[in-house]
């Protein structure tokens, strides 16, 4: 039996896809910060953070040399087999060991997780007063398995009995390069498949005294980006705004990413958002209104593509995500998709397959749909009655292509005027650079879309001009990115041209888009020409023909 008084080490495990400044372990950290104060003299608790990209073993070593007497895991799609590799291995070397885990994984598969055979214990569902129940139990010494058997999912009511993990010390935003900011819990849509609002109602936030708190705290701490953990921001449109306020009032300087709807966006959430430095993503998945409506979605294109001009026109940045593989769909139906998300000018547009992850509602009626999916890690579909697996291949070809050029290769600026000179739609675009990419390589993405773009036109001037549009763009983009991961760094570059870029860049922005017309009023001129960065903004400067290094 376990006294009362018992100082216990737990160690809580993250383990995050790549070292990014997305990889913060705000769901340990909020057990700890519970923890803290239901158990400050009883448990003591360290949480350790992993990457894919490790061993088992060194991962283990590492947890070893806390001397744990308890190892709780964070388990989601991407990490289950590596956790369970980890904890094989805790287990030989350190029998006593009590493992459990949490996550969305234990939520939607708890006995499955238990049937491994590598954990004691699975907290499914919301986890900051289950592991004071369960941990509390164990202390008291009741059996592991009585605790067990009485375990059930718990929802936290009212999020305002939460402590802030950041305010508390539990998570120190300084440690990281971006932040996690959760603002809200619960969706009030039902997305077949999305496991946000399985077994919840509504929509509980954290309250706005507390938002102002960490936001001060973040600040505070030098934060540079936050990513916002509320799938439907904008939902109450009275609250964004004020947050959105505050923001622009109090923390100018930060980066932050929100998910937003469509729906839900007027002129004036347009104008605050592009008042920020910030960056939306929206759950487009489809255009197919019939598509959809069979996974519990539903989409007006025209209030659609109104909704994404007030976010245009307001100057904000905004991109969408796509699904292929939804049930009903079409590589064609995807395809319409794909052609219509990027006539509305995204900022950038992320493309997945269709998972039926286990939990959802998808995975109870994939079979009425006939889905053919993995039973494992990634849950990805392979094949449907109207989707076959050579469409999925298809599909995934042009996931890749356009994530390469529109996305890597920063071609927002550039992409509608080169589409329309070469009388192409996206998809069919994306095809042809799919079969370029399977005999060109090139670590270079700007060097590859200037060869892509100079195998499509037969006339070698407007090649040239595109070539130009495609190298300054390129270049540029990825100068302002390295100086807003460096900003006290000096960033330059070379570059050659066709045409003097100085006045390329004035014809465009006189408002000359046709390439043809540029390729006849643009005089030859090939040089070379140095881009750099100065007060936030990149500069040219051509150079002499015998300069051709920095000084």
């Amino acid at each position: 039996m376990i006294g009362q008084d018992a100082g216990m080490n737990l160690v809580l495990v993250a383990i995050h896809i790549e070292a990014s400044p997305r990889s913060v372990p705000l769901g340990p950290a909020m057990l700890a910060s519970v923890l803290k104060r239901a158990h400050p003299e009883a448990i003591q608790t360290r949480i350790l953070d992993f990457f894919l990209q490790q061993s088992a073993e060194a991962c283990a070593d590492q947890i070893l040399a806390s001397d744990p007497d308890w190892v709780g895991f964070s388990i989601y799609v991407w990490n289950r087999a590596l956790a369970r590799e980890i904890a094989r291995i805790l287990r030989l070397r350190k029998p006593s060991l009590l493992l459990f885990a949490g996550g969305s994984e234990a939520t939607a598969d708890p006995e499955g997780m238990l049937d491994e055979g590598w954990l004691d214990l699975v907290l499914p569902g919301e986890g900051e007063e289950l592991i004071i129940d369960v941990l509390g139990s164990l202390l008291k010494g009741t059996p592991v398995d009585e605790v067990r058997r009485a375990i059930r999912p718990l929802v936290v009511k009212d999020l305002s009995t939460l402590p802030s993990p950041y305010l508390d010390g539990s998570l120190d935003p300084a440690a990281y390069s971006g932040m996690l900011w959760e603002l809200s819990r619960g969706c009030p849509f039902r997305c077949d498949f999305c496991f946000e609002s399985r077994g919840t109602t509504g929509i509980r936030r954290v309250p706005m005294a507390r938002v102002k708190a960490e936001l001060l705290h973040f600040e505070a701490c030098g934060v540079s980006q936050v990513f916002v953990l509320d799938p439907t921001f904008n939902f109450d449109k009275r609250q964004a705004k004020a947050i959105l306020r505050l923001i622009a009032k109090e923390a100018p300087a930060i980066h932050f990413f929100f998910e937003i709807r469509s729906e839900f966006i007027d002129a004036e959430l347009a104008r605050l958002f592009a008042d920020i430095r910030c960056s939306l993503q929206i759950g487009l998945q489809s255009a197919d209104d019939a598509v959809l409506r069979r996974i519990s979605r539903s989409i007006d294109p025209e209030d659609f593509e109104a909704k994404a001009l007030l976010l245009h026109q307001a100057g904000a940045t905004y991109g969408f995500d796509l699904i292929y593989g939804l049930p009903g769909d079409t590589l064609d139906g995807f395809h319409a998709s794909l052609d219509f998300a990027l006539s509305l000018a995204p900022n950038h547009l992320d493309i997945f397959p269709l998972s039926v992850l286990p939990g959802t509602r998808l995975h109870d009626t994939a079979p009425d749909f006939g889905l053919l999916h993995l039973q494992d890690i990634p849950y990805t579909v392979l094949a449907s009655p109207t989707f076959t697996e050579a469409d999925m291949g298809a599909a995934a070809r042009t996931a890749r292509a356009c994530d390469l050029m529109y996305n890597q290769g920063k071609a927002v600026p550039w992409f509608a005027l080169l589409l329309e000179a070469l009388a192409l739609t996206p998809s069919e675009l994306f095809g042809h650079f799919a079969d370029f990419l399977d005999t060109h390589t090139d670590p270079d993405t700007t060097a590859l879309q200037v060869a892509f773009f100079g195998s499509c036109f037969t006339d070698l001037a407007m090649a040239g001009v595109a070539a130009d549009i495609v190298t300054y763009f390129g270049r540029s983009g990825a100068l302002l990115e390295a100086m807003a991961l460096d900003p006290q760094g000096t960033h330059r570059c070379l570059a050659m041209f066709h045409h003097d870029p100085v006045v390329l860049l004035e014809h465009l922005e006189t408002g000359l888009t046709e390439l043809e017309h540029l390729a006849e009023v643009l005089p030859r001129r090939a040089c070379q020409a140095r881009l750099f960065v100065e007060e936030g903004e990149v500069h040219l400067q051509i150079l002499d023909a015998k300069e051709t290094r920095f000084e």
